[in-house]
């Protein structure tokens, strides 16, 4: 969560990926285990690795829908690479089930030999997600670990094997923070020094007079608050034994869920509110939701996440902490739509029926959500979160699911609104008492913040000019 992030993203993904996922095995990895073909049902992957006699392996890409995707594997800086890569253990053509195996990808120059390499794909800052492929790979008898046993389970010992991702969705979420952090204190500070004038002959005022922009700052101040808490919290209880593995990753992945929702609402807000401006890369917003779009994918696809935990939390094999306070708005939400979906499974014939997919899917995500919003509302007082942010968090996740407030609980539109008026008065009051608060301002190197900056900045931009006299270009009418 440290504001550093914001300095090099590309990085923290790096460092993330080697120590999370290939837990230091190397001095530069690569974790490859979704192909073209197969993300959301990796389990289905097609690479294989074959058993030879002599007690070595052959590793192949049978098709273009088992290239793997999204690797770090380019050749850069004279850093040679090696993979964790995820194969079909085949052993006298028996599948054996999905193993790690350790291979050589590059020499930090070139690809090694039956390795290939195809477009990087750029999201937000520059990070060399490829395809990568295999023709013939030997391997030795010590890439893969562990021996030739076919598991009793495959589908554990799959679930085994790819363990790590649950704590990389929580992980890899936490950069979000700083994110917001960074976005809120460029748009609260850019919305006080940017001014329009009222009306023809009135003065100049400033952006954030205005309360379309004050909304996504408070909004923004307010998430940040509660997410710090939360964080902390839901990584304690990955070493909490009494929790079942299932009910730890059900956790990381609520957290998943609240952190890019929070993210996707308040990034696009606040992008916007910071007009042409902000549309710029090197004013940080831009590439930071990019980012989080990509986020939503990494370590686990959220939306398919979340349909497999609220199921297991509907069925019952996974548990989540319970209410603390259940008179809350935000936690009779969360009992409302889970006794909801309940009802609604008990008409059908299981989660694989078509009633369960046409009616209980759609909201498999919004329940997630539910879930983290309460558990963030809880857990904010416990750390001595500000009480107006607080409030304008309770005015913001009741905003998200307006309809069911109004519906289930009488709480009208004018009231909602009446709620989030007076916490964001109460959040503007202080307000840079809160962006200051969030020691980031350190980590913002937007040019756009403060005037001064964005002069500079101009003037060393590259610049076309010449001396065209442009007649070529007007416009001849032929009438």
């Amino acid at each position: 969560m440290d504001g550093i992030i914001i300095r090099d993203p590309v990085a923290h993904i790096n460092i993330t990926i080697q120590y999370n996922l290939v837990v230091g095995t190397v001095a530069s990895g690569a974790f490859l285990l979704n192909e073209v073909g197969h993300g959301c049902d990796a389990r289905n992957l097609e690479t294989t690795a074959s058993w030879q006699p002599d007690g070595k392996f052959t590793l192949n890409t049978p098709n273009g829908n088992a290239a793997k995707f999204m690797p770090p594997s380019m050749p850069i800086a004279g850093t040679p690479r090696v993979a964790l890569v995820m194969a079909r253990l085949l052993v006298e053509g028996e599948d054996r089930g999905i193993r790690p195996f350790v291979v050589p990808i590059n020499d930090g120059y070139r690809m090694c030999q039956g390795v290939k390499l195809l477009s990087a794909i750029g999201c937000g800052d520059m990070f060399d997600h490829s395809l990568t492929t295999f023709d013939n790979v030997r391997l030795e008898a010590s890439a893969m670990p562990g021996d030739l046993a076919k598991p009793d389970d495959l589908r554990l010992a799959f679930l085994a094997v790819i363990g790590r991702l649950r704590i990389g969705a929580l992980a890899l979420s936490l950069w979000i923070i700083p994110f917001l952090k960074t976005a809120a204190f460029i748009a609260g500070k850019y919305s006080q020094q940017r001014t329009v004038q009222e009306g023809v002959h009135g003065e100049r005022v400033p952006f954030l007079t205005f309360r379309n922009q004050q909304l996504p700052i408070a909004r923004a101040l307010a998430k940040i608050a509660v997410m710090e808490p939360f964080v902390e919290w839901a990584a304690s209880q990955q070493n909490n034994s009494s929790l079942s593995i299932m009910s730890r990753h059900a956790l990381s992945v609520v957290l998943k869920a609240t952190f890019i929702a929070n993210a996707q609402e308040s990034l696009g807000a606040l992008l916007e509110r910071t007009g042409a401006q902000g549309m710029f890369p090197e004013n940080q917003i831009s590439n930071e939701e990019s980012l989080v779009r990509c986020t939503s994918t990494a370590e686990g696809e959220l939306l398919v996440l979340c349909i497999r935990h609220a199921t297991e939390i509907l069925l019952g094999p996974s548990r989540v902490p319970k209410a603390e306070n259940p008179p809350s708005l935000l936690a009779e939400h969360e009992g409302g739509i889970n006794a909801g979906l309940q009802e609604l499974l008990k008409t059908f014939e299981g989660h694989r029926s078509a009633g369960y997919n046409k009616y209980i899917l759609p909201q498999c995500r919004p329940m997630i959500l539910a879930i983290g919003q309460r558990m963030a509302f809880e857990l904010a007082p416990k750390r001595g979160v500000d009480r107006d942010l607080l409030a304008m968090y309770e005015a913001e996740a009741v905003r998200s699911d307006s309809s069911w407030y109004v519906e289930r609980l009488g709480l009208s539109r004018a009231a909602q609104y009446e709620m989030e008026s007076t916490a964001c008065d109460a959040v503007m009051s202080q307000l840079n008492r809160h962006l200051d608060g969030l020691g980031i301002e350190p980590y913002c190197t937007a040019p756009m913040l403060p005037a001064a900056k964005w002069d500079d900045f101009v003037s060393v931009a590259q610049a076309f000019t010449g001396k065209a006299d442009g007649s070529g270009s007007v416009f001849q009418s032929k009438l």
